[in-house]
Protein backbone atom coordinates (compact mmCIF):
# COMPACT_ATOMS: atom_id res chain seq x y z
CA UNK A 1 0.00 0.00 0.00
CA UNK A 2 1.36 3.64 -1.06
CA UNK A 3 1.42 6.37 1.28
CA UNK A 4 -1.40 8.67 -0.10
CA UNK A 5 -3.27 5.54 -1.24
CA UNK A 6 -7.30 6.91 -2.03
CA UNK A 7 -7.73 3.53 -1.83
CA UNK A 8 -5.72 2.60 1.24
CA UNK A 9 -6.25 1.66 5.30
CA UNK A 10 -7.71 4.39 7.29
CA UNK A 11 -9.10 5.44 10.45
CA UNK A 12 -12.77 5.56 10.47
CA UNK A 13 -13.19 6.33 14.06
CA UNK A 14 -12.46 5.89 17.55
CA UNK A 15 -14.04 4.81 20.97
CA UNK A 16 -14.05 6.77 23.54
CA UNK A 17 -15.45 5.91 27.32
CA UNK A 18 -17.46 8.54 29.05
CA UNK A 19 -19.00 8.98 32.71
CA UNK A 20 -21.92 10.93 30.88
CA UNK A 21 -23.37 9.60 27.56
CA UNK A 22 -25.99 12.97 27.47
CA UNK A 23 -23.29 15.28 28.65
CA UNK A 24 -20.77 14.03 26.54
CA UNK A 25 -22.82 13.83 22.81
CA UNK A 26 -24.25 17.54 23.78
CA UNK A 27 -20.42 19.03 23.89
CA UNK A 28 -19.24 16.83 20.72
CA UNK A 29 -22.32 17.85 18.67
CA UNK A 30 -21.95 21.67 19.71
CA UNK A 31 -18.68 22.12 19.76
CA UNK A 32 -17.05 19.62 16.88
CA UNK A 33 -20.75 19.68 15.05
CA UNK A 34 -20.93 16.03 15.11
CA UNK A 35 -24.15 14.55 14.52
CA UNK A 36 -26.02 11.36 16.02
CA UNK A 37 -25.92 8.37 13.22
CA UNK A 38 -26.97 5.39 15.44
CA UNK A 39 -27.87 4.82 19.67
CA UNK A 40 -28.30 2.56 22.06
CA UNK A 41 -28.87 2.68 25.68
CA UNK A 42 -25.04 2.63 26.68
CA UNK A 43 -23.62 4.59 23.21
CA UNK A 44 -23.67 6.52 20.55
CA UNK A 45 -22.52 6.77 17.61
CA UNK A 46 -21.66 10.35 16.08
CA UNK A 47 -20.36 11.72 12.50
CA UNK A 48 -18.52 14.41 11.20
CA UNK A 49 -18.27 15.89 7.26
CA UNK A 50 -16.26 13.22 5.32
CA UNK A 51 -15.41 9.98 6.98
CA UNK A 52 -15.22 11.10 10.83
CA UNK A 53 -16.59 8.98 13.47
CA UNK A 54 -16.91 9.15 17.26
CA UNK A 55 -18.16 6.43 19.31
CA UNK A 56 -19.65 7.73 22.61
CA UNK A 57 -19.76 4.74 25.20
CA UNK A 58 -20.88 5.23 29.11
CA UNK A 59 -19.17 4.09 31.96
CA UNK A 60 -20.07 6.11 34.89
CA UNK A 61 -17.27 4.83 37.42
CA UNK A 62 -14.48 3.88 35.19
CA UNK A 63 -11.42 5.53 36.05
CA UNK A 64 -9.28 8.03 33.91
CA UNK A 65 -5.84 7.38 33.88
CA UNK A 66 -3.95 10.15 31.65
CA UNK A 67 -0.35 9.93 31.14
CA UNK A 68 -0.46 6.09 30.35
CA UNK A 69 -0.16 3.91 27.18
CA UNK A 70 -2.54 4.41 24.68
CA UNK A 71 -4.25 7.44 22.75
CA UNK A 72 -3.61 10.40 24.51
CA UNK A 73 -5.91 12.62 22.71
CA UNK A 74 -7.89 12.50 19.34
CA UNK A 75 -7.05 15.38 16.79
CA UNK A 76 -9.49 17.03 14.82
CA UNK A 77 -8.96 19.23 11.60
CA UNK A 78 -11.14 21.83 10.82
CA UNK A 79 -12.21 22.66 7.28
CA UNK A 80 -10.71 26.18 7.21
CA UNK A 81 -9.23 29.01 9.71
CA UNK A 82 -13.05 30.17 10.12
CA UNK A 83 -14.09 27.18 11.35
CA UNK A 84 -11.11 26.65 14.03
CA UNK A 85 -12.37 30.24 15.34
CA UNK A 86 -15.88 28.99 15.57
CA UNK A 87 -14.80 25.91 17.53
CA UNK A 88 -12.75 27.70 19.78
CA UNK A 89 -15.44 30.25 20.60
CA UNK A 90 -17.87 27.03 21.73
CA UNK A 91 -14.71 26.18 23.73
CA UNK A 92 -14.33 29.39 25.62
CA UNK A 93 -17.82 29.37 26.09
CA UNK A 94 -18.39 26.52 28.12
CA UNK A 95 -15.18 27.30 29.66
CA UNK A 96 -13.20 24.14 28.32
CA UNK A 97 -10.66 26.20 26.04
CA UNK A 98 -7.47 25.39 27.71
CA UNK A 99 -5.05 26.67 24.80
CA UNK A 100 -4.84 28.48 21.56
CA UNK A 101 -1.68 28.69 19.51
CA UNK A 102 -0.14 28.54 15.92
CA UNK A 103 3.18 27.00 14.96
CA UNK A 104 5.10 26.55 11.18
CA UNK A 105 1.55 28.08 9.87
CA UNK A 106 -0.76 25.84 11.70
CA UNK A 107 -3.56 26.65 14.31
CA UNK A 108 -4.36 25.06 17.13
CA UNK A 109 -6.85 25.17 19.62
CA UNK A 110 -7.38 22.25 22.71
CA UNK A 111 -9.86 22.08 25.10
CA UNK A 112 -11.56 19.56 27.11
CA UNK A 113 -14.09 17.25 26.99
CA UNK A 114 -16.44 17.16 30.05
CA UNK A 115 -14.40 14.40 31.52
CA UNK A 116 -11.68 16.20 30.93
CA UNK A 117 -10.34 14.11 28.38
CA UNK A 118 -8.33 16.46 25.67
CA UNK A 119 -9.79 17.91 22.35
CA UNK A 120 -7.41 19.63 19.85
CA UNK A 121 -8.68 20.71 16.28
CA UNK A 122 -5.88 22.09 14.01
CA UNK A 123 -6.04 23.36 10.42
CA UNK A 124 -4.69 23.69 7.72
CA UNK A 125 -4.11 19.32 7.59
CA UNK A 126 -0.99 18.71 9.12
CA UNK A 127 1.35 18.00 7.44
CA UNK A 128 0.96 21.19 5.61
CA UNK A 129 2.65 23.08 2.65
CA UNK A 130 6.59 23.02 3.37
CA UNK A 131 6.52 21.55 6.75
CA UNK A 132 9.78 18.96 7.30
CA UNK A 133 9.39 18.30 10.96
CA UNK A 134 6.18 17.10 12.79
CA UNK A 135 5.31 20.79 15.26
CA UNK A 136 6.53 19.86 18.99
CA UNK A 137 3.23 21.86 20.08
CA UNK A 138 1.31 19.11 18.35
CA UNK A 139 3.25 15.84 19.06
CA UNK A 140 5.54 16.66 21.51
CA UNK A 141 3.21 15.68 24.24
Amino acid sequence: MESGDPDGLRLDGAVVTVRDLVRSQEFYCEVLGLAVELGSGDAVLLAGAGESRLVLRALPRAPQVMGSIGVQYLAWVAPSAEALERIREALEQRGALTDTTSEGGIGLVEGRDPDGIRVVVVWPHIPGPGLTELPDRVYGY
